[in-house]
């Protein structure tokens, strides 16, 4: 079984990654890049979950579904994914709240070894006590 869900590339102004949570439910989520203003190569990345009610993805969503780690698997998968279409980008996320930055820390660092010979992972601690991460293609 892979660690990662089946996604499915969607190319437009954003370049999205589409998967299904299967946990407790079955939730459709998306992995979004956006071309950060002009900045040259800088993508933020969005984890999103999609609303059917509403038709809109929603990024204060607490999923709670039961399947973290292959979520996160998947998030990695898609970041490796769009550096092959963008090899020279540099990707910057963070949470939404400071629990959800530990969160995405704790997971970065269970998976770590699966990807730290493909992916530059950096994280920078603000004073505050909040956290942005950048991930590059490894090139060393």
């Amino acid at each position: 079984m892979e660690r990662h869900y089946q996604v499915h590339y969607q190319f437009g102004n954003t370049h999205q990654f589409w998967f299904r949570s299967e946990g407790k439910r079955t939730i459709i989520k998306c992995v979004q890049f956006d071309k950060m203003g002009d900045l040259s190569g800088l993508y933020h990345l969005s984890l999103l979950d999609f609303d059917g009610m509403t038709n809109l993805l929603m990024d204060n969503v607490v999923s709670d579904n039961g399947d973290l780690e292959r979520v996160m698997d998947t998030v990695l998968h898609c970041v490796n994914l769009f550096l092959i279409f963008e090899p020279d980008a540099k990707i910057s996320f963070t949470g939404n709240s400071m629990s959800r930055d530990r969160l995405f820390r704790r997971q970065i660092a269970k998976s770590f070894g699966t990807w730290n010979s493909i992916l530059k992972i950096q994280i920078l601690i603000h004073k505050n006590g909040g956290i942005v991460f950048t991930v590059t293609r490894r090139i060393d």
